[in-house]
């Protein structure tokens, strides 16, 4: 019987001794070990007397400048280069750290990070319910004395924040918004071509500032090569997302930008050389058989569609076809009575518009002639513009045929280039 007790006395002794090995040390958990990066990381964000610079990399491409300045009151200031009043604006708004499946960063009510999330494309200029493909909250990924990477919950989208000094937190934004402005005024060129000039080298330069993107178009060996890619702005000119070769060439930034409105003509920096973008009549470098690709290859084998008609001299819907009592949209339409082709406008109470013929010129161009048939029976108030439209579309001189994306063309007139429609 003592030989029993003795032995529970010693297992209970044992047992004892493994539970005080076992025991967590206090700050040893791990919710309290997170706990603590969450302070530390706030403590970080809230200790940066100058505030952070950040750039936004949304999922749906491009990127955006941000300055942030965190408080300890869970409350902080932003300025951002979306657009000129984010720019010129602070905008107030809160923040918060939340334990989730790993430490994150909260904007947890409005700011200008929200725009780029916005489902109205007038807002977001992104797409329709889905925005920029952004985010507004964020894990954290790495984090340095000086750096703070972050990755969006949702969309994945990075975020970037860097120690601001001094001088940047007075003008960082400041001098981002001038360089967005000066490279902006690219748009008041009227014609459809720009063409950027580098020492001997020339190449097509097509921007949409909506969207951030550059394409650059050139001839390698006798064949077309088109290079697409996001950008931002910097305090210097704006940073290419993906660096553009071409051979011996890089281009990663255009610096030094300044518009010259009386020489209609951008000055700029590539690589330390003098570059300029200006106005083109023509391309440099022509796809000699996208016009018969946009005639053979309706999306639905038919016709292709367009809202607006024709942009002149950046100015969209120029003969003003939406002022058409009823108007729903123009179609091409591809010989729905041969040999006639059919540029037809929809409206609520039907349809109406000139019949033409298609003829394609060996270097590229396609021409469209009319002999006065027409489908359906035009309006009379409707009258003007329809004779506006088809006489811009049937100028002997024809169009370039340019292709934009997989379902999306591009025709730009032979006669100058201040004149084109999209479908």
């Amino acid at each position: 019987m003592k030989k029993i007790l003795g032995l529970c006395l010693l297992m209970v002794s044992l047992l004892s001794a493994c539970d005080k090995k076992n025991e967590i040390a206090p700050g040893e958990r791990p919710d309290e070990r997170l706990n603590q990066k969450l302070t530390d990381y706030k403590n970080q964000l809230v200790s940066a007397e100058n505030g952070w610079k950040a750039v936004l990399y949304p999922e749906g491409g491009s990127a955006y400048s941000f300055f942030m300045k965190f408080n300890a009151n869970d409350r902080l200031s932003m300025r951002s280069d979306i657009n000129a009043s984010t720019a010129a604006t602070a905008l107030e708004s809160t923040y918060r750290l939340k334990a989730m499946q790993q430490p994150a960063l909260l904007f947890d009510t409005y700011s200008y990070l929200h725009i780029l999330t916005d489902p109205d494309p007038s807002k977001s200029n992104g797409d329709y319910g889905a925005g920029k493909y952004s985010d507004f909250e964020f894990s954290f990924e790495s984090v340095t004395p000086e750096t703070i990477t972050l990755k969006g919950n949702l969309q994945g989208s990075r975020l970037v924040l860097i120690k601001a000094t001094k001088d940047e937190a007075d003008n960082y934004i400041k001098k981002i918004a001038e360089s967005a402005k000066a490279f902006e005024d690219i748009n008041t060129l009227t014609t459809y071509f720009k063409r950027l000039v580098l020492g001997n080298l020339a190449y097509d330069f097509a921007v949409n500032t909506n969207l951030r993107q550059i394409t650059l178009t050139y001839l390698e060996g006798g064949t077309v090569k088109t290079f697409t890619t996001g950008y931002y702005y910097t305090e210097n000119g704006i940073t290419l997302l993906e660096p553009f070769v071409n051979g011996s060439l890089t281009i990663s930034t255009l610096t030094s930008i300044q518009f010259n409105a009386s020489q209609k003509r951008i000055n700029l920096t590539i690589n330390n050389i003098a570059a300029s973008i200006q106005e083109a009549v023509k391309p440099i470098a022509l796809d000699l058989q996208a016009a018969r690709r946009f005639y053979n290859n309706p999306p639905n084998g038919v016709y292709w569609e367009t809202d607006e008609g024709f942009t002149v001299e950046g100015v969209s819907d120029a003969f003003k076809v939406n002022s058409i009592a009823g108007f729903e949209g123009i179609t091409f339409y591809v010989q729905p009575d041969p040999p006639y082709d059919g540029f037809i406008f929809w409206t609520a109470g039907g349809f109406f518009g000139p019949a033409f013929k298609t003829q394609f010129r060996n270097d590229g161009r396609i021409v469209f002639t009319y002999d006065g048939a027409e489908f359906g029976t035009t309006p009379a108030a409707a009258a003007a513009i329809v004779t506006a439209t088809r006489t811009q579309l049937t100028i002997p001189e024809g169009y370039y045929v340019i292709q934009v994306g997989p379902n999306s063309y591009d025709l730009v007139s032979a006669r100058d280039a201040k004149t084109w429609i999209s479908f």
